[in-house]
C-alpha cells in the first residue's frame, strides 16, 4: 500500500516540524540527504532492491522530511509588510482593506474577514497583507469584496487551556483580531468577480430558506443545506451536542454524502453505468460545494463525502483506507494546519470508522437477524444497517477523541442517532428542492417547503426529547492524551489482525418491498407531522399574553382566540427570537398581524431587523425616538422599503384585536410607551417604554386601576419600579424579564424587596411564561420548572 505509507509519512511530517520549528531549508536538507541515500540505495543493501524494503529504508523518510519543509514554508513571515506585525499596540490604527468573505452575522454583532492592503500608524498608509478578523456592530449590512478602512486597536488572537483562538484563527490564514471598530465605507471593491457572484447566489438561497420556512426549522436547514449555522438558538445548539447529534447541523461529510448518493442514483440510472455514474457524482457534489461558497468545511465535506461514495464503488477495505490517506494529503498540502482542526479529525475518523467496520457490523447483524428469524428480513436489515449500524461504525473511532475535545460521551447518542438520521435524506433532498425551486417559482417552492417541513420538525422536536432524559451525557473532566492512544492503538491492532472476522458476515440486498413500505410511511409521516403541527398551533381558544426569554429586555407576544398575533418589542437576539415565533405561530403563517415598538433603546430592538424579515408585520405601532438607536433607524428604513403601515403612538389610542381584545397606549413619551392589555376582565400593564415623569402622569398607577399582570420596567431597574406603583396596581402576578447573571446587576434589590409578598415569576429563573385567560380566569405556564398558577381574574 504504498500511497497509504507516502500519505502518512508527509502528514507526520507535518506534525514533526510543528513540534520542532526548523527552517524550512533545514528540513529540504535532510529529506535531500535522505533522497541521496534511496537514489544509491544498492550500496546498502545486500539484499534485492525490492521496491517496498528501500521505500521503507530510504524514500518514505525523504517524504517526512518534505512534510516538514512544506509545513514550515506555508508559516506566514512576520515582518512589517504583515499586518500581524502590528499587533497589541497600545494606540489605535487605520486600516484599509476589502472584505474577503460573506460577513458572518450573529445576535449581539457581525464577524468581518478583511484581505489588508494597507495599514496606518499616524505616518501615513504603509502597504501590509495578510488577513484580520475585527468585530463590528451588528444590524448593518456588508458584501464581500466591498473596500472598508477600519479604525481600532489590533490584539494577538487570545487562547486559553481550554481553547486557543489563535489557533483557530491561524487555521483559516488570520493572524491579527479586532474587538471592536469604527468601519468607514470606500468607493471600489477588491474581491474577485466570480466569487462574488457566488457569494451573492448563496445569500439569495440563505434568504429564500427563510422565506419559505419558519424557524427554527429554516436555521436547520440553512445549516444543513449552505453551511450557515448561526441562526440556531444556543439552546438548541447545545441540545444537538448532548445529544451527538451536532453533526448534521452543518455541512458535514454524512451530508454531503447523501447528495452524492442522490447525484450517484440519477446519474446511474440515465447512463447505465455505475463507474461514469459516481465519477459524474463526484463532479456534482463539487459543483455544488462551489455554488454554496466553497468555505474549508463545506470542501472537507465535499472531500469526504466523495471519498464515501468512492470506497462504496469500490468495494474493498484497502482501497478506500489508501483513499482516505490521500483526501487527508491533498487537504494538508491546501492547509497544513487542517490536520489540527477538530472537524477535520472528526470527519477524517469517522469516515475512517466506516471503511473499517459498515461492512463486518452490517454483516454480523445481517446474520444475527437471519439465525433469529428464518423469514425474509431483508428490509429490516436494511433498516437496522443504514440507520444504527453505519452511525455506531462512525462512533467507534470518534468518541475517543469526542472523549478528549469536549471531556464527555454522549451514551444518548447511541440511541438519538437512530431515531434521527432516517429523515436526514428527506430533509436534505426535500429542503434543498424546494430552496431552488423557490428561486424560480415561490410559490411552488413553498408548497415544496410544507412537504419538507414536517421532516426538520421532527428532527428538532426529537432532538430536544433526547436532549431532555437525565444522566445522558457522562462527564468525564480532563482527559491525557496518553489515554486516547491505549484506546485506539489496541483497537486498530485487533481491527488490522484479526481478518477471521470477515467470514462472519454476509451482505444483505435491498428490496423493492422495503422500498414501497418505506414510501407508504413516508406518506402518512408526512400527514401526521404537518397535521399535528398546524393543530398544535392553531390554538386553544384561549388570549395568551407570552413573555418571551429575551436577556435584560423584553419581547412579548399576544395571540388572540381569532388567531391574531402580535409582537411588543423582541429583545437582543434574533435567533432567540425567530426560533420562539417559528414554535408558537400557525404552521401557515409568516406574519404578523402587528408589530408594537414600545421602547426604542437598542438592546429591546436589536434582534427585530432579521427577524422581521422572517415574519413579516402587516401593521407596525411605533413609539419614541426613531433616531434613538441603530436598530430603530433599520427598521424605519426597512418599512419605508417595503411600505409597511406605520402608526406614530398616542395617548389613548386603541388597537382592537376582536371580539373584546385590546392594546391601550397609557401613555407615550421620547423613549417609548406604556401598554395596557385587556380581554374581557383580564388587564395586563407593559411599561416598556417608561419615561421620566410617567408614573406622575398615570397618578403612580391609580389612572389605571388593578390590574392582573404587570411586567417590571427595565428589567427590574430601580428608578423604573417605584413601591407606589406596585401597591396601587396590586397585581395577581409580577413578571420579570431579567438575563442571567445581568451584567449590570438587575434586578435591583430594593425592588425585590418592595415586591415582597407578591407573586414573581423570572424569564432567568422559569423561561418563557404564558399567561393565557378566557377573560375571567387565568392560567399560567413556564418553560422550566412546575409553576402552574390558576386564579380568578380581578
Amino acid at each position: 500500500m504504498p500511497l497509504l505509507w507516502v500519505s502518512l509519512s508527509f502528514l507526520a511530517g507535518i506534525v514533526l516540524a510543528a513540534s520542532i520549528p526548523l527552517p524550512a531549508w533545514a528540513w529540504a536538507f535532510i529529506a535531500a540527504i535522505f533522497f541521496l541515500l534511496f537514489l544509491l540505495r544498492r550500496r546498502f543493501s545486500n539484499t534485492s532492491s525490492h521496491f517496498p524494503l528501500s521505500t521503507f529504508h530510504f524514500f518514505l523518510p525523504t517524504i517526512l522530511f518534505l512534510g516538514s519543509a512544506y509545513f514550515q514554508s506555508r508559516q506566514p513571515n512576520i515582518d512589517a509588510f504583515h499586518i500581524a506585525f502590528y499587533n497589541d499596540r497600545e494606540y489605535q490604527l487605520l486600516i484599509t482593506g476589502s472584505i474577503a468573505e460573506p460577513p458572518d452575522y450573529r445576535d449581539g454583532y457581525t464577524n468581518l474577514t478583511l484581505d489588508v492592503e494597507a495599514v496606518d500608524t499616524g505616518d501615513g498608509n504603509l502597504q501590509a497583507s495578510g488577513r484580520l478578523l475585527v468585530r463590528v456592530l451588528p444590524n448593518e449590512e456588508y458584501q464581500y469584496d466591498e473596500r472598508i478602512r477600519l479604525r481600532g486597536e489590533l490584539k494577538t488572537p487570545p487562547e486559553n487551556e481550554e481553547f486557543s483562538y489563535r489557533d483557530y484563527l491561524a487555521r483559516q490564514g488570520i493572524h491579527s483580531y479586532m474587538t471592536k471598530a469604527e468601519v468607514t465605507r470606500l468607493p471600489g471593491d477588491g474581491g474577485n468577480p466570480v466569487w462574488r457572484l457566488v457569494y451573492a447566489f448563496k445569500a439569495k438561497l440563505v434568504g429564500n430558506t427563510y422565506k419559505i420556512f419558519p424557524d427554527p426549522e429554516a436555521s436547520l436547514f440553512a445549516g444543513i443545506l449552505f453551511g450557515v449555522d448561526t441562526g440556531l438558538p444556543k439552546k438548541l445548539q447545545e441540545a444537538f451536542k448532548n445529544t451527538g447529534t451536532a453533526h448534521i447541523i452543518a455541512i458535514s461529510g454524512f451530508n454531503i454524502a447523501i447528495i452524492a448518493g442522490l447525484f450517484f442514483s440519477i446519474f446511474k440510472t440515465f447512463l447505465q453505468n455505475e463507474r461514469l455514474g459516481a465519477g459524474l457524482a463526484v463532479i456534482s457534489v463539487f459543483l455544488y460545494a462551489f455554488l454554496v461558497g466553497a468555505d474549508p468545511a463545506v470542501m472537507r465535506a465535499a472531500f469526504m463525502g466523495s471519498l464515501a461514495l468512492f470506497a462504496k464503488q469500490i468495494g474493498r477495505r484497502n482501497a478506500g483506507i489508501n483513499t482516505l490517506a490521500f483526501v487527508a494529503l491533498v487537504m494538508a498540502l491546501i492547509n497544513p494546519l487542517t490536520l489540527w482542526d477538530i472537524g477535520f479529525q472528526l470527519s477524517f475518523f469517522a469516515t475512517l470508522g466506516l471503511i473499517l467496520y459498515a461492512e463486518p457490523f452490517s454483516n454480523f447483524t445481517a446474520n444475527l437477524i437471519q439465525k433469529i428469524s428464518r423469514t425474509d428480513n431483508s428490509a429490516v436489515i436494511r433498516i437496522i444497517n443504514e440507520n444504527v449500524i453505519l452511525t455506531l461504525a462512525a462512533q467507534v473511532m470518534t468518541i475517543p477523541l469526542m472523549m478528549y475535545y469536549f471531556n464527555r460521551i454522549s451514551v444518548i447518542s447511541f440511541i438519538a442517532n437512530p431515531f434521527i438520521l432516517p429523515v436526514q435524506p428527506a430533509v436534505m433532498i426535500l429542503g434543498g428542492l424546494a430552496v431552488f425551486v423557490s428561486l424560480i417559482l415561490l410559490p411552488l417552492g413553498q408548497l415544496l417547503a410544507w412537504v419538507a417541513w414536517p421532516f426538520a420538525g421532527y428532527t428538532i422536536r426529537v432532538v430536544e426529547f433526547f436532549d431532555t432524559i437525565p444522566n445522558g451525557v457522562i462527564v468525564l473532566g480532563d482527559v491525557p492524551l496518553w489515554v486516547i492512544f491505549m484506546i485506539y492503538t489496541p483497537l486498530l491492532l485487533v481491527t488490522f489482525n484479526w481478518s477471521a472476522i470477515q467470514t462472519w458476515f454476509k451482505s444483505s440486498a435491498a428490496s423493492l418491498r422495503a422500498a414501497a413500505w418505506t414510501l407508504i410511511f413516508a406518506l402518512i409521516f408526512i400527514c401526521m407531522v404537518t397535521f399535528w403541527s398546524a393543530s398544535s398551533k392553531s390554538g386553544d381558544g384561549r388570549f395568551h399574553l407570552i413573555v418571551l426569554e429575551a436577556g435584560s429586555a423584553d419581547a412579548v407576544l399576544i395571540q388572540t382566540p381569532q388567531g391574531r398575533n402580535v409582537l411588543i418589542n423582541g429583545g437582543a437576539s434574533a435567533s432567540e427570537l425567530s426560533d420562539e415565533l417559528g414554535r408558537r405561530l400557525p404552521f401557515f403563517t409568516r406574519n404578523l398581524d402587528w408589530l408594537v415598538i414600545a421602547s426604542t433603546q437598542e438592546e429591546q430592538l436589536a434582534a427585530l431587523p432579521r427577524v422581521t424579515e422572517r415574519y413579516i408585520p402587516e401593521n407596525v405601532l411605533r413609539c419614541g425616538n426613531v433616531q434613538a438607536s441603530f436598530s430603530s433607524q433599520t427598521l424605519d428604513e426597512y418599512f419605508a422599503q417595503n411600505e409597511i403601515p406605520v402608526s406614530l403612538a398616542e395617548t389613548g389610542q386603541k388597537l382592537d384585536l376582536g371580539e373584546g381584545a385590546f392594546v391601550e397606549v397609557k401613555a407615550a413619551g421620547a423613549r417609548g410607551c406604556v401598554l395596557l392589555v385587556e380581554y374581557g376582565v383580564f388587564r395586563a400593564l407593559l411599561p416598556i417604554g417608561v419615561d421620566e415623569g410617567t408614573y406622575d402622569t398615570l397618578e403612580f398607577g391609580n389612572a389605571i386601576g388593578k390590574v392582573d399582570v404587570l411586567l417590571l420596567a427595565e428589567s427590574g431597574y430601580a428608578p423604573g419600579n417605584p413601591p407606589d406603583i406596585f401597591e396601587n396596581l396590586n397585581a395577581q402576578l409580577v413578571v420579570l424579564s431579567v438575563a442571567a447573571g445581568d451584567q449590570n446587576g438587575l434586578p435591583d434589590q430594593e425592588v425585590l424587596d418592595s415586591l415582597e409578598g407578591y407573586s414573581l415569576l423570572r424569564t432567568d429563573r422559569y423561561g418563557w411564561i404564558d399567561v393565557s385567560t378566557d377573560g375571567t380566569e387565568m392560567r399560567v405556564t413556564v418553560e422550566r420548572g412546575e409553576k402552574i398558577v390558576d386564579s380568578e381574574c380581578e
